[in-house]
Order: C-alpha cells, then sequence, then structure tokens
C-alpha cells in the first residue's frame, strides 16, 4: 500500500511538472481595445528553441480564428513540431481571438487591421523577442481577410499571407477588384501569398473558383515581388484540407524567406554553378524581391552537409561543411567529417590538415564530451592520421 501511495505522489509530482513547463510556453494577454471599444484576448505560443536560445529573435506567425480552442492547439502544436524539427525559419505562434469573426474579416472593415497595427504588435514587440517579420493564416471567411489585407492599404502589416480555403470571392468580388487595380500599377510589393483549397464540397467550389479569379490576375500582370502559389490538396474538404495547408504553406514560405534542405538539393542538382557560387546569389534575389531572408543556423547546415555526404554527394557536402564552419561552428566533428569528406574527393592533404585540426579541438572540446567519447574519437582521428602518412 506505501509503495502505491509513494506511486502516486511520484506521478502528481510528474503530472503536476509537466503542465507547468507546458504553461510557460503558452500565454494570454487581454488587450482593452480602443479599436473595438471592448477586452480582446490574444494567445500565444512560444516553441523549445526560443527558450534554447535566448539571443535569437523570431518570426511571428499570427493565427486568426484562435477563439476555437482546437483549432488554436491544432495550429500552434503543428507549427511548434516544424519548428523544432529545422522545417521551416524559427517562429512564435500569436493566436487572435474573434468571436464576432464575421465583422472581424468582413473586407468592408479595417477594425482587424488597425487592432493589429495599433494594439496586437506593440504588445507582441514588447514581450517578445520578434524580428519584424509577420505572417497571417486565415481560414474561410478569414482567408477574406487576408485576400483583402494583403491589397489594401494595411498590406505591410504582413510580409507573408496563407489563405486556407479563403472567400476570396467574397462581398460580389470586391478582392479580386482590388488586386487587379493594385497590381495594374506594377507595384514593388514584396509579398507571399499561399492559398488552398480541398477538392470535396460545394465550400470547395467556392474557394476554388476565388483562388483562380486571383490566379488568371497574377498572370495578367506578372510580379517578381509578389510570391503567389496555389495549391489544391486532393482528397480533403473544408475542414480536412487546413493541417496540410498549415505545413505546406510554411515549408514554401520558408523556402522564399531561407534555404532548406530541398533548396539546397536544387543547388546541387546545377551541372555548372557549385553551392558556394550559387548561395550567396540565391540570398541577394531573395532579400531584394522579398525583403527578408533567414540565415540557416550552422547546426542545420552542417546536418543537411551530413546527409550529402552519408549519400557519398561528397561536392555539396564539402561546400556545407565549409558554410556551416564559416557561421561559427567548430564543432570537431564537423571538421572530422570535412576531413573524410575530402578524403573521398581525393585530397589526401587537405584532409591530413584538418585531421591535424580535429586532434586540437578533441583536446579543447574535452570537456563538452564524455570521456568515452573523447578515448574513442581521438584514436580515430589518430588512425586517420597514420593512414593518411
Amino acid at each position: 500500500m506505501k509503495n502505491l501511495t509513494f506511486l502516486f505522489l511520484v506521478l502528481i509530482v510528474f503530472n503536476t511538472a509537466f503542465i507547468q513547463a507546458q504553461e510557460e510556453r503558452y500565454f494570454e494577454h487581454t488587450i482593452d481595445s480602443k479599436v473595438f471599444g471592448e477586452a480582446r484576448t490574444v494567445r500565444v505560443f512560444i516553441p523549445e528553441r526560443y527558450l534554447e536560445n535566448p539571443e535569437q529573435e523570431f518570426s511571428a506567425v499570427y493565427v486568426l480564428d484562435s477563439q476555437s480552442d482546437q483549432f488554436w492547439e491544432m495550429a500552434s502544436g503543428n507549427i511548434d513540431y516544424l519548428v523544432y524539427q529545422s522545417q521551416v525559419i524559427p517562429m512564435i505562434t500569436i493566436g487572435i481571438v474573434s468571436e464576432s469573426r464575421g465583422f472581424d474579416f468582413n473586407p468592408k472593415n479595417d477594425e482587424l487591421s488597425r487592432h493589429f497595427k495599433e494594439e496586437v504588435f506593440p504588445l507582441i514587440k514588447e514581450k517578445y523577442r520578434v524580428n519584424g517579420h509577420n505572417i497571417v493564416i486565415g481560414h474561410s471567411w478569414g482567408g477574406a481577410y487576408i485576400g483583402n489585407t494583403i491589397f489594401n492599404e494595411y498590406r505591410d502589416l504582413f510580409d507573408a499571407y496563407i489563405g486556407i480555403s479563403p472567400s476570396f470571392d467574397a462581398i460580389g468580388g470586391v478582392i479580386p477588384r482590388q488586386a487587379d487595380s493594385v497590381l495594374s500599377t506594377r507595384p514593388q510589393i514584396k509579398k507571399f501569398l499561399y492559398a488552398t483549397s480541398g477538392d470535396m464540397g460545394y465550400r470547395e467550389e467556392e474557394s476554388l473558383y476565388g483562388i483562380q479569379q486571383m490566379d488568371s490576375i497574377f498572370k495578367r500582370y506578372p510580379n517578381p515581388t509578389l510570391w503567389w502559389q496555389h495549391e489544391v490538396i486532393e482528397n480533403t474538404g473544408h475542414w480536412t484540407c487546413v493541417i496540410p495547408s498549415i505545413n505546406n504553406g510554411l515549408v514554401a514560405l520558408s523556402r522564399v524567406y531561407s534555404a532548406d534542405k530541398k533548396v539546397f538539393e536544387d543547388m546541387a542538382a546545377n551541372e555548372y554553378l557549385s553551392i558556394a557560387d550559387q548561395y550567396p546569389i540565391f540570398k541577394k534575389a531573395k532579400t531584394k524581391n522579398f525583403g527578408f531572408f533567414y540565415e540557416p543556423s550552422f547546426g542545420y547546415i552542417r546536418h543537411v552537409a551530413d546527409d550529402f555526404r552519408d549519400q557519398e554527394r561528397y561536392e555539396p557536402a564539402k561546400d556545407l561543411y565549409l558554410m556551416s564552419i564559416a557561421r561559427g561552428n567548430d564543432d570537431v566533428v564537423t571538421y572530422f567529417n570535412l576531413a573524410q569528406t575530402y578524403e573521398n574527393l581525393d585530397n589526401a592533404a587537405k584532409a591530413k590538415s584538418l585531421y591535424d585540426k580535429c586532434l586540437i579541438l578533441v583536446e579543447e572540446q574535452k570537456d563538452r564530451r564524455s570521456e568515452n567519447f573523447y578515448t574513442n574519437f581521438k584514436a580515430a582521428i589518430v588512425e586517420r592520421i597514420e593512414a593518411l602518412k
């Protein structure tokens, strides 16, 4: 009986600690909104990487319709996973609660945009480490807000817009007319716009019709500073297309504002230019056209380099290891992997010089690793040096 009581107490302590850890990442703020003349709630979720990197600033993704607990928890959980796995640029998730969503998202009204500008953004800037790069996600009627805002006077509230089953044809087609009027002047818009629909049900037929209208306008006025993609999520309806749309939209966004494995794969496929040659060109073009670029961490670049090396694709691996080191990666394993890569490129002299560097680093970094790692890794370095003599 005593053992059962002890186990019960342990479980209580564990569960309490787990709940507290979760609560430290979820926050709610109440704004006494002058714009709406009432109290408004803003929800915030910060990913683990935010806590692990106290100096880093994060993009902010604003999720409309977060008055729904299920929608908010689904969106923030998915985004947390993508950030943790380094599949998207680092971002915190902010939920916008709209109990009167019919009014808030209506293209005829500007209160929500004023609420963002005058009340929400100052709050988030004051309390969280954000870099000013703003993303907004809206589903269904929230998608009408997306389509309206990117082509009205509030377009610079956000850098990136993701519309899921968006009501682009709302209010008698005001959004396509507005887009046509703006884009016909060939502006430097510097925005990302991604829209999806499912392929089942009348709501998705309506969404796809509005998306196709917008697509025809974008083709009429091609603009290199507006990144546009639309996607039909097969075998989904108005609700089941939400999760893949968030995932696909944020991954596509991250390839516009940064470089991930797919971007490096595309560079590696170039027969004429190395990754080292292409990356500065890529970065310059993205910064010029879209006004923002996130440099991937040296740890992520090293991870991609390891993938190339494991696939015996040594030239791109070499370029990425060197890029990782140039960003400040001094880890002995990175240098060792680069040395092995040079060996496989038949450059024994360069490999040996790097193994010599590894001998110095493994001593300097002895306290970072276990004694077993130090002993075995040092032996592996010495073995490679002897083999190259």
